[in-house]
């Protein structure tokens, strides 16, 4: 058949009659040897413009490692050594009556170290806060209102368990006086330290003695023992600070990579950078619309830069995403922590006290606290914040038809300055003067007959002797109203093989998904894009189709 194609082709030749079944034969010969080597020459043009280019992105794809985060190599800071034996001073070999003397003892060698720390909101939780129309409030613990147990006012005498001074039992305290200042309380390196519950931040005097020869620098267990304990128990209001966090035998790089011995085993103050006792660091229920608090925050940018990553996009994502966002999925990881607060199921039960238990230990209920819910392994909530929060006092006006949010954030998509962030969103319900429509001061903790509603169990009483106290206007009536408080999640940062993938933000089931304000590839949908995507993707195809016929068409052509 091959000879006969042959034989026409040649006939149509002008010399055809001139042509033998042997020179037929030998044009068939030739046109064999052009096919062979056409096919040699686009078997050579392919290797180089398509087989080694998708080589290259297969190996590219299969051992290229810059998608991962870079290994940041934090400088740790050399931790502070024992380096003074206190226990050779002859100032603290004697025995100490008082908390008072101890402190004394140490001024006489750390000289002007007490004008330092009477500067602090440590010591006088308030700082100050310089509003839009110019005007200098003080706010902090002393006035700032929360939904755990709304305020330290009248129950000063157990809430100063955690105030680094001795006898803050009242708004009498002397905050001027150096003598009141804790010591103890932030560089007790025996571990043995404690303060009387309920006696106005007074220490236990059985070995006042021991506990001074026994200082040293700061460490986790002695931030800790405040800041993870707040709101009556460990890991309770915070969510990311749990006690268990200092124990190296529990606390693994799983739950967090900077304070686990086999993470980076840092100290708190090796971020929370302290100079002359001023610590970096502000904390969310007291922070407000003031830039003071808002510069005063430590960040992961003062050790990772603000580009960690070796992929730019990842990078491109800090200019709107915080880092908590990624690198916390979870928290509460060791120990529960409180979700929900309700006063208004407290008070009793055919006059006698109650308390009861679910029995997974997730929620409970008693006479003088209500309902508590828990939570454990919890995922955070995502807002826009820029720093700033709106606090609530007894002066602010309240719209109780609404939650009404504590610490108001500040921020949207729309702000340069503002970022996602994760956080612990803590429910409640508490009471309020349903009249004048503001919060009330509850006293909660002191005697019986004095008023305190743990005492008492008479919710008029408690709040009339609160807000006398405070020095505020109470109608008579009360009510109990829904309140939401935000608590940053900025502890218990994972390994970052568990961070936070693509598709967990960009997909229909976005974490995401409670923010509106922006349009996420991934999660949102809009119809204009998804069928001019569709209509791209088909008029690629059908370009590349046709492209291939067209290529084979004019090969069939050249051959003949």
């Amino acid at each position: 058949m091959i000879y006969i194609k042959c034989y026409r082709a040649c006939l149509s030749l002008k010399h055809r009659r001139t042509f033998t079944p042997v020179k037929m034969k030998g044009v068939y010969q030739q046109k064999l040897i052009l096919l062979k080597s056409y096919k040699m020459k686009t078997f050579f043009k392919l290797v180089p413009s398509l087989i080694l280019p998708m080589l290259l992105v297969f190996t590219f794809i299969f051992t290229y490692k810059g998608w991962e985060e870079k290994e940041i190599v934090i400088a740790k800071l050399e931790k502070a050594s024992k380096n003074v034996d206190h226990s050779k001073f002859a100032e603290l070999q004697k025995p100490f009556a008082t908390p008072q003397e101890m402190t004394a003892a140490c001024l006489s060698c750390h000289n002007q170290r007490a004008e330092e720390i009477m500067s602090t909101a440590h010591w006088n939780w308030s700082t100050p806060d310089t509003l839009s129309d110019g005007r200098v409030r003080h706010i902090g613990k002393k006035n700032v209102l929360n939904n755990f147990c709304v305020g330290i006012n009248t129950n000063e005498m157990l809430c100063s368990g955690c105030h680094i001074g001795y006898g803050y039992s009242d708004k009498n305290f002397d905050f001027h006086n150096p003598n009141n200042i804790d010591c103890i309380i932030c560089h007790d390196n025996s571990g043995k330290y404690k303060k009387s519950k309920g006696q106005a931040g007074m220490a236990d005097t059985t070995n006042l003695k021991e506990m001074a020869q026994s200082v040293g620098p700061t460490n986790n267990k002695n931030c800790s023992k405040c800041h993870a304990m707040g709101g009556g128990g460990n890991n309770v209001k915070h969510g990311d600070l749990d006690m268990d966090m200092t124990d190296q035998d529990i606390c693994t790089k799983d739950i967090d990579v900077h304070m686990a011995k086999d993470g980076a085993d840092l100290n708190c103050s090796q971020c929370h950078i302290t100079s002359h006792h001023q610590i970096r660091g502000t904390g969310p229920m007291t922070n407000s619309t003031s830039l003071h608090n808002a510069e005063n925050r430590a960040t992961c940018t003062e050790c990772h830069t603000d580009r960690p990553h070796n992929n730019p996009t990842l990078n491109d994502h800090y200019n709107k995403v915080a880092c908590q966002t990624c690198h916390i999925p979870t928290y509460a990881k060791i120990n529960k922590t409180t979700v929900n607060w309700d006063w208004s199921t407290t008070g009793l039960r055919n006059g006698e006290q109650f308390k009861e238990e679910a029995p997974d230990k997730m929620k409970k209920s008693d006479s003088g606290h209500g309902t508590h819910t828990y939570g454990k392994n919890l995922k955070p909530e995502y807002f826009w914040w820029n720093g700033k929060t709106e606090v609530t006092t007894l002066e602010t006006q309240i719209d109780p038809t609404k939650v009404v949010d504590m610490n108001a954030l500040h921020g949207d998509y729309s702000e340069l300055d503002s970022k996602i962030y994760p956080f612990k969103v803590m429910r409640g319900k508490q009471p309020y003067d349903s009249k004048n429509n503001t919060f009330v001061q509850i006293h909660t903790f002191g005697p019986k007959g004095s008023g305190a509603y743990w005492s008492d169990f008479d919710w008029d009483k408690s709040i009339r002797s609160g807000m006398e106290y405070a020095g505020y206007p109470y109608s008579g009536k009360f009510a109990f109203v829904e309140t939401r408080s935000f608590w940053p999640v900025n502890h218990m940062v994972s390994p970052k093989t568990e961070a936070l993938s693509c598709t967990e933000c960009h997909s229909q089931n976005s974490v995401l998904a409670g923010l509106n304000d922006f349009y996420l590839p991934g999660r949102d949908r809009n119809n204009y894009l998804d069928w001019a995507g569709k209509l791209f993707v088909l008029f690629a195809a059908l370009g590349v189709i046709g492209h291939s016929i067209l290529r084979v068409m004019a090969r069939k052509r050249n051959i003949r």
